[in-house]
């Protein structure tokens, strides 16, 4: 991708694994930051140039939607699916403020997790196969929630993430529009579903990403009107490539 024009951006859960990565490449690319987080103790070098660091209650809208006002581009990192019957509320949250913000047509990417993909050559969602990890469930409604919206949002579905050794993203990553990222085996097409989760859950090593990986996907893809607009893309590893992350639930 080319790099984008500079644009303002407003980064909620600056601070986590993969909104601090977000915040600082998005600088070192030339944007402007707005960092939303609930602790300014938690963002490094909070005094960097272009980076305005905005402290608000994640559980006040109206106040989400202030820390938003005058953003092009607002993307969610705040919370994820460890946290249980908390998550899906906060990013709905988040979802509705910036939709009050950004008006519509306003730019706004999100995470859910690759279980939120459909299957290839179905309209089934992976999470309603048997034995994929209840964890993912809190993804569930999200999708829902952002749909009903009158944003330019995408939605990244990756598998689980770990730090990149070098602090770089990878290169030749693959990416799908609403289904997975790789193919599914033909073979499970004939036989019971359990089959066809089996073979997910055997893609998960293609499917592990570092965080670095996240945030150039998205920093890539800014620009309102492109080809993952109310999408949720799916991400893999260049072919051949594997990873592993030491803790994968069941």
């Amino acid at each position: 991708m080319e790099k984008s024009r500079s644009m303002r951006i407003g980064v909620a859960g600056a601070a986590g694994n993969t909104g601090r990565r977000i915040v600082d490449l998005a600088l070192e690319c030339g944007h402007q930051v707005t960092a939303i987080v609930r602790d300014v103790s938690r963002i490094q070098n909070a005094d960097r140039a272009n980076l305005l660091v905005q402290v608000v209650s994640f559980e006040d809208e109206a106040a989400l939607a202030r820390a938003m006002q005058g953003l092009d581009v607002v993307i969610n990192a705040a919370g994820n699916s460890n946290d249980g019957p908390a998550y899906a509320p906060l990013v709905q949250r988040i979802i509705r403020a910036a939709d009050v913000a950004l008006g519509p047509g306003g730019r706004f990417w999100l995470f859910g997790g690759a279980a939120v993909l459909d299957i290839p050559g179905t309209e089934d969602l992976t999470l309603d196969l048997p034995r994929i990890p209840r964890i993912f469930e809190a993804h569930r409604e999200n999708p829902l929630a952002v749909r009903s919206t009158s944003l330019d949002w995408s939605m990244l579905c990756p598998g689980p993430m770990i730090d990149a050794p070098c602090s770089k993203p990878t290169d030749g990553l693959r990416l799908s529009s609403d289904t997975w990222p790789v193919p599914r085996p033909g073979v499970t097409k004939a036989l019971p579903r359990i089959f066809t989760s089996l073979a997910f859950r055997q893609t998960m090593p293609q499917l592990t990403i570092y965080y670095e990986d996240a945030a150039r996907v998205i920093l890539d893809y800014l620009e309102r009107g492109g080809p993952f607009v109310r999408k949720r893309v799916g991400i893999a590893l260049p072919p051949g490539e594997k990873r592993h992350k030491d803790y994968v639930p069941d």
